[in-house]
Formats: structure tokens, sequence, C-alpha cells
């Protein structure tokens, strides 16, 4: 039997979040974090792989420290910084995250 998942308490106030990114807890790879717009903490999912059906289509990069990548959803993204090598992402919740990626800003996100 599956364990029932964790669902943090700001989950309440959204009637339907938006994913901005997935990644692998650091302690427990088997573990998903689950980075939502507006929400200032993740939530987890037991299973990565589970997450990863769940919420495909992602585009997974790297972070800039190559650091295991994270898994974002290109809908989020509100618009994508050039820093040279690396990228900022800028969410439509204005948080950011900052990924390593050669290519052209335009291939991160939806216009």
């Amino acid at each position: 039997m599956r364990e029932v998942p964790v669902i943090e308490p700001e989950l309440y106030t959204q009637t339907n979040p938006t994913l901005r990114f997935l990644a692998r807890d650091p302690r427990d790879h088997v573990i998903a974090l689950v980075y939502w717009l507006g929400m200032t903490s993740p939530s987890r999912e037991p299973s990565f792989y589970d997450a990863m059906q769940k919420f495909s289509p992602l585009m997974q990069l790297i972070l800039p420290d190559e650091r295991p990548g994270v898994f974002v959803n290109r809908s989020a993204v509100l618009r994508a910084q050039d820093l040279g090598l690396v990228k900022r992402l800028v969410f439509k919740d204005w948080s950011s995250l900052d990924v390593r990626y050669a290519g052209p800003c335009r291939d991160l996100y939806f216009k």
C-alpha cells in the first residue's frame, strides 16, 4: 500500500497550484521536492520517478555548481536572463533560479 503524501498547508490556499520545478531531495534521492509558484517552501513527493510522470513534460537543466539537475515547467517561466553560460529563470511569481545553459534564452520559456 502506498503512503498518503504530505500536503503542505500553503497548498490549501490555491485551488490549482502551478509547478515551478522539481528537484531531488539531497538527503534522500528517491524523494522529490516540488516547488510551486507563489510558495516559499517546497512540498515533498515520496517518489521522484512518480512525480516526473505526474508533472511531465518538464525540461531538465543543470544547476550552476553542477549538482544534480532540476526539472523545470517551461510554462511557469516568465523570462530568462542571459548571464553567459548561466541563465537566470524568472518565474511568473518573480522568484528565480540560476541554471547552466549554453543555448539561447528563448529556448527556456514559452512566449
